[in-house]
């Protein structure tokens, strides 16, 4: 008799999801968690301070750190911490450190066969360190890369890169088993070839970014409204965290000689340009509209839906994968995006937009102008082609590779009780 598949137990790990941390979309700890238990795993979510800006979807077992009397106090000093930018650092690691312990602790009690960790650097060496005391776990950790090459030399990269980690990570990894995911090739070939020598050869999986599909369309002139907005203006986005892989002075030099185009800046700033000070700079103050803060689910449509495109404007040493490229995609906003790794690769294959030389004003005007040009026509066939990209890059998609990784952890070397 054939021996069948058992559900697959995952503990989804986010200690960040409370966090406008950048690189890290909060609203990631819902949606993914709920599709990986659509694609057949039971699954229970583990958070620090829950997930800011919404609640975790009902449908799945919601455990968070502060919740417990012991670590209660914990969530004071970690809102005193975090109220001096000197101290973020501090409090980012207490809470890693804390949510994992919990997560490691808590294997009799919740049954996991696999812990899934998101956005596990740059604090990778803590999931390594508990690994030498708590053994036999299986983790997969996902990778977004924000110590790569830029930040070559500080003090952070020569820490985590120093090599009295190489034998702590062999013990550990001899005895849990590890698989470490990336969302594209140029991450996965940084940490496969450069990091400590090769320790992570050939545990590295590739697993793109999925994106949810949209719940309700808005019109352009109902989201205008909504955002006051005129209706006789061209209108450009540029969303999301605005941290240093970002380069919004280019956006701003090139618009400067367009009267006609009104820029949005939507994502709270956490790179040392200061954007209103740029502004003023550039005498763009009626111009630029700028909402310095976290833009929460229930308000993002309204942005993507009002724009009549996107400006993803990243610096030439940007290898990360644009997620605000999947978000407009969702929303069918065509997107004008730097030359970048795998970002301009996508915008041409996929023909949802136009792309421009990095760092290079000019040339974004140019790419701006072109667009401006194009016919209704040809916008509607960007619409559609983000359709197309939207499918091939569904979280359903993410959640069945996914699957496949946590089949293969349970599967080599295991025949526990829960695992295939």
């Amino acid at each position: 008799m054939t021996e069948s598949k058992k559900v697959i137990r995952v503990l989804y790990v986010c200690p960040m999801a409370h966090s406008r941390w950048a690189g890290h979309p909060p609203q990631a700890a819902a949606q993914e968690s709920l599709a990986l238990a659509e694609a057949g795993a039971e699954v229970s979510l583990l958070t620090f301070q829950g997930i800011l800006g919404q609640t975790a979807p009902e449908a799945i077992s919601h455990s968070m750190v502060v919740s417990s009397w012991a670590c209660f106090p914990l969530k004071t000093i970690m809102r005193l911490l975090n109220s001096c930018a000197g101290t973020k650092d501090i409090a980012w690691f207490l809470e890693q450190t804390a949510t994992l312990l919990s997560a490691v602790k808590s294997k009799k009690f919740l049954k996991y066969d696999v812990i899934y960790l998101r956005d596990g650097d740059p604090f990778l060496f803590i999931p390594i360190l508990l690994g030498t005391v708590f053994k036999d776990r299986r983790w997969a950790i996902s990778l977004i890369g924000v110590l790569g090459k830029r930040s070559f030399g500080s003090l952070p990269y020569r820490f985590i890169n120093a090599s009295f980690w190489k034998p702590v990570y062999r013990r550990s990894l001899s005895k849990n088993r590890f698989v470490f995911v990336c969302e594209n090739k140029s991450v996965k070939d940084d940490y496969e070839a450069d990091f400590l020598d090769g320790t992570l050869s050939g545990r590295v999986r590739v697993v793109p970014h999925g994106i949810d599909s949209i719940g309700v369309n808005i019109s352009k002139s109902e989201a205008r409204r909504h955002l006051g907005l005129p209706d006789n203006k061209s209108v450009l986005l540029h969303f999301g965290a605005l941290h240093m892989g970002k380069d919004i002075r280019v956006v701003v030099d090139a618009i400067r000689d367009m009267p006609d185009v009104l820029l949005i800046h939507a994502g709270k700033s956490t790179s040392p340009v200061n954007i209103r000070d740029l502004v003023k700079r550039y005498g763009l103050q009626n111009r630029v509209i700028i909402e310095d803060y976290y833009i929460p689910d229930t308000e993002k449509q309204y942005y993507f839906a009002a724009a009549d495109a996107v400006i993803l404007s990243y610096k030439k040493d940007f290898k990360q994968t644009a997620s605000v490229l999947w978000e407009a995609a969702k929303f069918r906003t065509p997107a004008i995006a730097s030359n970048v790794g795998e970002l301009g690769e996508l915008v041409a294959k996929y023909r949802i937009g136009s792309v421009f030389d990095a760092e290079d004003a000019v040339s974004l005007k140019n790419a701006l102008s072109y667009f401006f040009s194009s016919t209704r026509s040809e916008r509607e066939n960007m619409a559609k082609n983000c359709e197309k990209f939207s499918d091939d890059f569904s979280l359903d998609a993410w959640a069945q590779k996914c699957m496949g990784i946590f089949g293969e952890l349970c599967a080599d070397g295991s025949r526990e009780e829960g695992c295939i």
